[in-house]
């Protein structure tokens, strides 16, 4: 990857993301009409999930590995900034998780309820983590960060998450029929 589209790259994921989460928004708002519904939340919405984790483990990974700390080398005073940013990403792989557990469980009103909670709480972080990152990180970052570190996170963005120990796979149940949100 060329280097100095390096961040037109990561808001294009971004772009992506904003797109995919409308899907789980849109299945979040049916999850108390489903009760038991065998076949919700759908294969679009595994889909999307499993789309997350592979994001999670690869432009993520290369923030916190990688920009978090060049950029808090080069301008220390970004620290404070950054470091709830970190702590976002912390959260969202362990929502993301906790959604993998809970569409281990079979479906009942409970679990299908729960899911939707979950689901709106992992949109709305995803979407305010977004905002934030933009803004705070990747604005300034094109600016103070040397060639080096910024050739590093293109490194880092092209490497394949396969094998990672971070990844988080989001099964597709066997009695999933591929029923949409």
């Amino acid at each position: 990857m060329n280097p100095s589209k390096i961040f037109e790259r990561m808001r294009e994921d971004h772009r992506r993301v904003l797109d995919e989460i409308k899907i789980l928004e849109a299945a979040a708002m049916t999850a108390g009409s489903r009760r038991e519904d065998r076949d919700w939340p759908g294969e679009t919405v595994l889909s999307v999930l499993a789309t997350l984790g592979r994001q999670f483990d690869t432009h993520m990974a290369a923030e916190d590995e990688i920009l978090y700390p060049a950029l808090s080398e080069a301008l220390p005073g970004t620290r404070p900034s950054i470091e709830p940013l970190m702590a976002d990403h912390g959260t969202l792989r362990m929502m993301l998780s906790d959604l993998d557990e809970g569409l281990r469980e079979p479906p009942s009103t409970a679990r299908n309820e729960l899911i939707g909670v979950q689901l709106r709480d992992l949109v709305d972080l995803l979407r305010i983590h977004i905002r934030k990152e933009e803004v705070v990180v990747f604005a300034v970052a094109e600016r103070a960060l040397p060639a080096r570190e910024v050739e590093a996170l293109a490194a880092r963005m092209d490497r394949e998450p396969a094998g990672s120990s971070r990844s988080t796979q989001v099964p597709v149940p066997r009695h999933s029929k591929g029923a949409q949100p």
